[in-house]
């Protein structure tokens, strides 16, 4: 369970991040003005000739008309309605309400009951998805605000789960956190699926793993067990949201990769023999899909597991053979010896004209990489 805690803060922390650097390309934020175009913007850009554009003007002016224009398939949202001032005031309000039913409930604690414990789970809940459902996502800034209230909302059904299972089943350890994370992935699937909303996505993660740790736990399987469920998760959740299933993909992705790197490491916690394997497997995995794909999200994590995971299996293999110093300096020469052979073949590939398929789709032009979208 320790180590399902420590999966739990990484998955978070790597998804926040993705979370706040995520833009809802879908939607299409606006912008300050048109973008100069035609053909003599063209021109200057270096995208076509001079004797290109005079034909592109002789073509429009032709008898034969003006193409019909295709309209955008993505329209951009409206400017915001709501001021800066009024969203950070939303997102202090949503604080303290959380703040303020934790400290309510910490203090008056034994005199509210179960009831009480739960109506104020309830209460949170309720009161942060109806104003998220209020304010709409007729704009990016309206999106954010439902993104942050109906993450609170998503925490206050984990929040009731718990407590259901502690309170009315009066059970302890591994129901109790199949219950809350359980409930919580529900509802935040509920509020998620299928949509552009960071933090819906990370709390249904989130939940689904702790919700199959704990399952697995209670039913009495050790922890290699839970180690490879979770290593299917990750992987199966990365290669969905690489197929464009599961939106966004700044968070599914390197979630995905991150739980199943983490999770051979809880592997190795019960067959210490299985882990370095699975584990550099996994990481030789990512790194492939990074190369032949030209996507620094797949490549960076799997470099780094490749660090962690190749110096493990040579000293558990053939550490009382080699000796440290020798596993060491192995390590070394073929890590830089794949970084050689990753730079080489990032240069033959610089000149391509056709972008990547996978996550290229969602991180604009080649020189900005998904996680800067």
């Amino acid at each position: 369970m320790r180590m399902i805690a420590v999966l739990v803060v990484l998955v978070a922390v790597v998804g926040s991040y993705g979370a706040l650097r995520w833009r809802p390309g879908r939607r299409g934020a606006p912008v300050a003005g048109p973008a100069p175009s035609g053909p003599e913007a063209w021109v200057a850009a270096g995208i076509i000739t001079t004797e290109q554009a005079e034909a592109i003007a002789a073509f429009d002016t032709a008898p034969h008309g003006v193409p019909e224009a295709v309209p955008s398939e993505v329209p951009h949202r409206p400017r915001g309605r709501i001021s800066p001032a009024v969203e950070a005031l939303a997102y202090v309000g949503g604080i303290l309400l959380a703040v303020g039913s934790g400290m309510l409930v910490g203090r008056a604690w034994h005199g509210l009951g179960t009831a009480g414990h739960l109506g104020v789970a309830a209460a949170v809940g309720a009161l942060a998805a109806g104003v998220g459902a209020a304010v709409g996502e007729s704009d990016t800034v309206t999106w954010r605000l439902r993104g942050f209230l109906w993450a609170i909302a998503g925490g206050a059904a984990a929040a009731f789960g718990g407590l259901t299972a502690t309170e009315v089943a009066d059970v302890t350890g591994p129901p109790v956190a199949l219950s809350a994370g359980g409930l919580g992935a529900l509802v935040a699937a509920g509020l998620w699926w299928g949509r552009d909303r960071p933090l819906q996505h990370l709390e249904t993660f989130v939940g689904t793993a702790v919700a199959l740790g704990a399952g697995i736990a209670w039913a009495g399987g050790h922890g290699a067990l839970i180690g490879l469920a979770l290593w299917v998760l990750g992987v199966s959740w990365a290669g969905l949201a690489w197929q464009e299933r599961l939106a966004p993909a700044i968070i599914g992705f390197p979630v995905g990769v991150l739980t199943s790197m983490v999770a051979c490491a809880v592997v190795g916690g019960q067959l210490p023999w299985l882990a370095p394997l699975v584990g550099l497997a996994t990481t030789l995995g990512w790194v492939s899909l990074g190369v032949a794909e030209d996507e620094v999200v797949a490549l960076a994590p799997g470099v780094l597991g490749i660090f962690v995971f190749l110096p493990w299996t040579l000293a558990r293999f053939f550490g009382d053979r080699l000796g440290a110093p020798v596993v060491a300096m192995l390590s070394g020469a073929l890590l830089l010896a794949a970084i050689g052979i990753l730079v080489r073949r990032g240069h033959g590939r610089s000149d391509r004209s056709q972008p990547a398929a996978g996550l290229h789709r969602w991180s604009g032009p080649r020189t900005g990489p998904l996680l800067h979208r």
